[in-house]
């Protein structure tokens, strides 16, 4: 698994968003029955089916899909706005180390100015 998401994989994933049926999602589940369905509504066909291991499991992962398209698209844009307030700062920090190798440049040019001054009393 990646490490890092490029900005390519994260409008792959944005992509994917878009195309999945839209939300809410909600888990249609009976008490007695190992079945479970996500649908779009309750209403409504279901979009996918988790039958093949317990009720218990089918349930848990019935509603981790239901979170996981519920979040995804909040996880992206909180992303997308961490890296570009991490560029920010870096370019600020970029700014102050200029500032300081200017300041640092002004004082070595006056202290040689001073250096000179004295040398020709």
């Amino acid at each position: 698994m990646k490490q890092v998401l490029t900005p390519e994989d994260i409008g792959t994933i944005e992509r994917t968003i878009a195309a999945a049926s839209l939300p809410p999602w909600k888990v249609v589940e009976l008490n007695d029955v190992d079945t479970v369905w996500v649908s779009p509504d309750i209403e409504g066909n279901p979009i996918a089916l988790f039958d093949y291991r317990s009720g218990d499991q089918n349930r848990a992962d019935a509603r981790f899909v239901v979170c996981a398209r519920d979040y995804m698209h909040l996880l992206v844009s909180e992303v997308k706005s961490l890296r570009k307030r991490t560029l920010e700062l870096i370019q600020l920090n970029n700014l102050e180390l200029q500032k300081r190798i200017d300041l640092q440049t002004d004082f070595n040019e006056l202290k040689q100015t001073i250096q000179a001054i004295d040398s020709d009393k």
